[in-house]
């Protein structure tokens, strides 16, 4: 991939180099030469490529991640008429990082936000200075697409829409707390597609509590009804110290996901949420991983040992070694599993302990976990 394209640039590649004043003003598919007579198709490189190939200094959620997170959001966004006030759909991301989920988040939403085509706008061709990076790939020639089309390598710079912050209907709040990070992430923002999803996206420095009572404070928000946001995101190894702050100003039925490298750390929020009683559902509990498609559901759930509610009530008899010793805290139900294929983890904590396992029954190594959860009316 390229970098910004300018009139006097060059992008050094495998076949010999090719100048940047040979891709301005091309359209998508097009083939150019390399100074060593190589054939190359040029294009805008996709959402996924783009995320995958940009320079970074944090290690990104990749786009197979990010997508299965933004559709576990189910986030439904289309335009509005123009109220006065806050967005009606805020989404939280606590951890910026690369700010490749970030930009998952912004496309989802997107559609939500007005957008007001420029007539005035400079011609949709390439100009210098304002080029996006672009892909160049081997090849042969072959059938071209005509130029003008949809889809052309130049089509919708930045300048040709009108933005205002004003009338977001949606947007996308992304914190990290390394100021660093952030203004890294924004560049890589800004530099897809001409920045078409920048405008649905405010930054943030700083600690995840205290911007949360920084907005409840600014908001004029009272300690009953302090909920502004539909759903969070927390990306980031502490998650479970800010968790009963997140789910004071999640809106009802909102979602919070939680993602972490270790099932350890979804763990620490399941027993918080626990024993704090916080108004917290846990929906699914996925692995995401190489090969793993859609996640692998995991069973994770708060359980009393049976043979400590054995003991406080008669003393234990030789026939109830065969039966399982977990008793699920919902329905009574017994958690079944093969010989040699128990994950459990006993943390006894106020009589609980957790089971944690695949749900198929089988141990599995790599990746992270994805901890959801909804927030209801108790």
């Amino acid at each position: 991939m390229t970098n910004e394209l300018h009139q006097d640039g060059k992008t050094n590649l495998q076949h010999g180099h090719i100048l940047h004043s040979e891709i301005i003003g091309r359209n998508t598919r097009d083939l150019v030469k390399s100074s060593r007579g190589a054939d190359l198709r040029v294009y805008l490189p996709t959402l996924a490529e783009y995320v995958k190939m940009t320079p970074r200094i944090v290690t990104p959620i990749y786009p197979a991640d990010a997508n299965l997170i933004v559709s576990l959001l189910d986030i439904h966004a289309s335009p509005s008429p123009l109220t006065q006030g806050p967005p009606s759909l805020e989404i939280l991301e606590a951890g910026t990082g690369h700010g490749g989920l970030t930009l998952y988040l912004a496309r989802a939403i997107h559609a939500a936000n007005i957008v007001r085509p420029n007539i005035n706008s400079p011609s949709s061709k390439a100009v210098e200075g304002c080029q996006p990076p672009s892909h160049l790939i081997t090849g042969t020639p072959s059938a071209q697409r005509p130029s003008g089309q949809e889809g052309d390598l130049n089509s919708q710079s930045k300048s040709s829409y009108e933005y205002s912050s004003d009338n977001r209907q949606a947007v996308v709040h992304t914190l990290d707390l390394s100021w660093r990070h952030s203004k890294h992430a924004e560049q890589i923002v800004k530099g897809f597609r001409y920045g078409l999803y920048a405008n649905d996206i405010v930054f943030h420095v700083g600690d995840v509590s205290q911007w949360i009572d920084e907005q409840v404070s600014n908001r004029g928000l009272g300690p009953d009804e302090n909920a502004f946001l539909s759903h969070i995101v927390l990306d980031m190894p502490s998650s479970s110290h800010h968790v009963e702050k997140a789910a004071s100003v999640l809106h009802t039925n909102g979602n919070l996901l939680a993602f972490n490298p270790s099932i350890t750390q979804i763990i620490s929020i399941v027993k918080i949420v626990k024993q704090l009683g916080l108004p917290l559902v846990l929906s699914s509990v996925l692995e995401l991983g190489p090969n793993i498609s859609g996640g692998k559901d995991w069973d994770v759930r708060t359980v009393i040992p049976r043979s400590l509610t054995r003991k406080a009530k008669a003393p234990t008899r030789e026939d109830d070694a065969s039966e399982n010793p977990d008793q699920d805290l919902d329905d009574g139900a017994v958690a079944n599993t093969a010989e040699g294929d128990d994950q459990r983890i006993h943390d006894q904590v106020g009589g609980m302990a957790i089971v944690c396992r695949p749900k198929v029954g089988y141990r599995v190594a790599g990746g992270g976990f994805l901890g959801v959860w909804k927030k209801m009316k108790y």
